[in-house]
């Protein structure tokens, strides 16, 4: 296990290199507006419709994954390099959808691919770490590049930086991919149907479709959220460049304390509960935000960023391996990336963009805050939890008849 968690936070390190300063490169190097800041998300994420999907249905068709992982980031640091060389808003908008179709696929395969080789190691008499005990490793990777690149900027560095960092965290993972272990399968049934179908089947099934309509409506609103806050925070509320990675990464850090706790939480309030507390979490700094734009309210809402991230990225990837059976382990959590996140995040680049051109920055934050609203009543009062499946196994046997 001790592969995947490095595979975990140099991935992730990817993301922090370019996710807190992403929109305020593009803006002040790449020349581009409101709207196709908001374009150059969404066309990231249009892979996402369909790459996930086909990526993880390879690997549950015994394609091995890790050369997958391999291929994957091998493109991801070309696609960045050449983005850093870019001078043309068409290259590197076409650059965009390139690098997404590179990379958004990964995390979901990162995903199957634990929870496959979680279930090996129970098959095996084996303990397993909890997910959130692996994912908090790409949580702590997501800070480093802050780290590592708030010398440079406090030196007058360009925000173009964030790019030679992302590439070489890509060169990294993509190293590191070769030490992770193989994954063995179970005999496949004859005559069995495409795990992709399957997984779709499941993830719209009456016990789980309120959780995937609710988190539509949650990562539209996160995509408003995430398009323009460096911006938000560099033009509204005046952070200098140097401390917005920071701030940034301040409720990243406070993310894995509430990582590190969820299992414990967990046993008190379920999934469903620690969902519906990150989900407020998120309308909340929305708002505040929204409304009260100061250095201080910037780094007071990162508080509750820590349940935010458990209820989107962390307790939906549970629930659904939950669903999953192991013929459809990794196709679950790609399939679930195409129909609901990444159809959101598309939308959501694109709305982003048209609210920040007619409404301004403050608009992106209010609609977001609506749409987490959404998302919040459907969790709440309309999705019943899915129970373990060891609790599903106690239920079945102590429903069965004495004979």
């Amino acid at each position: 296990m001790t592969a995947i968690r490095r595979q975990f936070f140099l991935s992730y390190a990817v993301i922090g290199s370019v996710m807190p300063l992403m929109t305020v490169f593009l803006r002040e190097q790449g020349g581009f507006d409101y709207f196709q800041i908001g374009l150059a998300m969404s066309l990231m994420s249009v892979p996402m419709l369909c790459s996930p999907a086909l990526i993880t249905l390879l690997a549950d068709r015994n394609l091995d994954p890790r050369r997958i992982l391999s291929a994957a980031y091998t493109c991801s640091a070309i696609v960045l390099t050449l983005i850093f060389f870019s001078g043309s808003i068409t290259l590197t908008l076409t650059l965009f959808v390139f690098h997404g179709l590179a990379f958004v696929a990964m995390l979901p395969l990162q995903d199957g691919y634990f929870f496959s080789l979680a279930e090996e190691s129970r098959r095996n008499g084996l303990a397993a770490p909890e997910y959130p005990l692996v994912r908090i490793w790409g949580t702590m990777g997501f800070i480093l590049p802050s780290l590592i690149l708030y010398i440079p900027l406090s030196q007058g560095a360009e925000p173009r930086m964030i790019l030679p960092c992302a590439i070489s965290f890509c060169i990294l993972s993509l190293l590191n991919s070769f030490t992770l272990k193989p994954v063995s399968r179970l005999p496949a049934a004859s005559g069995r149907r495409l795990p992709s179908r399957q997984a779709l089947i499941a993830i719209f099934a009456p016990n789980a479709r309120w959780l995937s309509i609710g988190l539509f409506f949650g990562y539209l609103a996160a995509a408003n959220y995430y398009a323009f806050i460096g911006n938000y925070l560099d033009e509204m509320v005046g952070v200098p460049k140097r401390y917005i990675g920071l701030i940034i990464n301040l409720g990243v850090l406070i993310e894995v304390g509430c990582t590190l706790i969820m299992p414990w939480v967990q046993r008190r309030i379920h999934l469903k509960g620690i969902m519906v507390l990150g989900l407020a979490c998120m309308v909340t700094r929305m708002v505040l935000l929204s409304f009260f734009p100061t250095p201080f309210t910037a780094v007071i809402s990162q508080i509750g960023h820590g349940f935010e991230v458990l209820a989107l990225y962390i307790g939906p990837v549970m629930f659904l391996n939950r669903l999953a059976d192991d013929e459809f382990r990794n196709s679950i959590q790609g399939v679930f990336t195409m129909a609901v996140s990444g159809s959101a995040r598309v939308l959501g680049g694109v709305s982003a963009g048209l609210m920040a051109t007619h409404f301004g920055l403050k608009g992106c934050l209010l609609l977001g805050a609506g749409l987490g609203a959404c998302a919040f009543v459907v969790i709440t009062f309309l999705f019943s939890r899915i129970p373990p499946r060891e609790e599903l196994g106690q239920i079945a046997v102590s429903s069965s008849p004495v004979t």
